[in-house]
């Protein structure tokens, strides 16, 4: 009977690797994908449309700040619906906000394209976690957030050099239009092909589900690791979605197309780290060893390897690529220590409430570069003299010592971890 029973048994349900990890991973790899594609196009919105380091900036992290306030929703959303449904919608919405960008002409209505992506991408590795949850055991979890990790890092690879080839022979804009057409293809291809986890109805009320959410931002250990997410997180994703190439060009003299061969490299090694992440705090938990220690280590490291980000000359940019490519994504073990932290039917709730530190601080630290780097005036239009950048990444790197140092305040509930 039992044979029987498993012959009978449907090939998704057998194969939640194909039918449920690969297209959440993948659909948060085209989010990504969104969010780092500007460090390649912000020569030509520059120039197309005269915008100062300031504006560039806003207009860029604007994106992660409306994706931050819509954590708090996602969460209520994903613990009532699932991921499958919310993420279907949100895809839906994200290209909408992406053909707004393509077809815009000027930079208040690029700036709604971007609110509007910043919605459609603010659960893109949120419900690939949650799905993670839902259809894997609980001691690989760090090792498929790793895979889903690593996958959507593809999104981010594709924005580097091959979209730079690309516009040598297209507009930016038609390469725009071409990711809206495959984010509304990814709509339909989760709501037609991946199954839904059934699961026991909670019943909860939506009173109960934000006195969840009250219960989450009341717990000392989110708290003891969400400020070094927000900063170590930050520091990536301004670095990464923009201001690497400015930086780059400016300060080590690269041209375009060198800047986006560094970038690329950058990525491949994320992409690798994602695996090496997972897989190293898989086999160090069977030798009893906390996520939380490995989480502060990697961490540790790639602050210490920014700090070339200082020196005027641009000299040893190969400490930061990999700094950047091999040890930013330690403090993605905050989610699997999260995860195992909380109830399985507040887990929506809880990544989310920490994700939502990922794009505030996206959108502080980039934010906080543009305005710092206009301080010092420009030597020509749409550059900026070293100091500017030196002053910027200083400001970012004491923020990032001060998040580190907070996680040594010990919680007893951490020991297990």
């Amino acid at each position: 009977m039992a044979q029987a029973a498993r012959v009978e048994e449907p090939v998704v349900a057998r194969l939640p690797i194909w039918s449920v990890l690969a297209p959440f991973a993948l659909i948060f790899g085209l989010c990504n994908y969104y969010r780092t594609v500007n460090a390649v196009l912000a020569p030509d919105l520059i120039n197309g449309f005269h915008l100062s380091a300031g504006q560039l900036g806003l207009l860029i992290s604007i994106y992660f700040l409306v994706s931050a306030l819509f954590q708090a929703p996602l969460g209520l959303l994903m613990d009532r619906y699932g991921p499958r449904r919310v993420q279907g919608a949100l895809i839906l919405i994200g290209g909408c906000g992406v053909l707004i960008f393509a077809l815009g002409t000027t930079w208040p209505v690029l700036l709604l394209g971007r609110v509007v992506m910043g919605i459609g991408a603010a659960g893109g590795l949120m419900t690939a976690i949650q799905a993670v949850t839902l259809w894997f055991p609980a001691p690989r979890w760090p090792f498929f957030n790793g895979m889903v990790f690593s996958t959507g890092a593809f999104g981010a690879l594709v924005a580097t050099l091959p979209t730079r080839w690309l516009l040598d022979l297209v507009d930016w804009h038609h390469v725009l239009v071409g990711v809206a057409v495959v984010s509304f293809f990814a709509s339909f291809w989760l709501f037609g092909m991946v199954p839904e986890k059934k699961r026991p109805p909670k019943g909860e009320t939506l009173r109960q589900q934000l006195s969840g959410m009250g219960e989450i931002y009341r717990d000392r250990l989110f708290w003891r690791f969400a400020p070094l997410y927000l900063v170590t997180i930050g520091s990536t994703i301004a670095f990464q979605s923009l201001w690497a190439g400015p930086w780059l060009n400016d300060v080590a003299g690269f041209a375009p197309t060198d800047i986006a061969v560094h970038l690329l490299a950058m990525t491949l090694l994320q992409i690798v780290s994602y695996f090496g992440v997972g897989w190293v705090a898989t086999e160090l938990g069977k030798r009893n060893v906390p996520l939380t220690r490995i989480m502060m280590t990697g961490s540790a490291i790639y602050i210490v390897m920014l700090t070339p980000l200082l020196f005027s000359n641009g000299n040893w940019v190969w400490s930061v690529l990999l700094g950047v490519g091999l040890f930013s994504n330690s403090n993605t073990l905050s989610y699997s220590i999260l995860s195992k932290h909380f109830p399985a039917t507040m887990t929506g709730r809880a990544t989310t409430a920490l994700n939502s530190f990922f794009f505030v601080g996206a959108f502080f630290v980039q934010f906080m570069i543009g305005v710092v780097i206009d301080l010092v005036p420009a030597t020509t239009p749409g550059h900026y003299p070293a100091l500017a950048y030196q002053l910027a990444f200083a400001a970012m790197i004491v923020l990032q010592v001060c998040g580190w140092a907070w996680c040594l305040i010990p919680v007893k509930t951490a020991a297990k971890l």
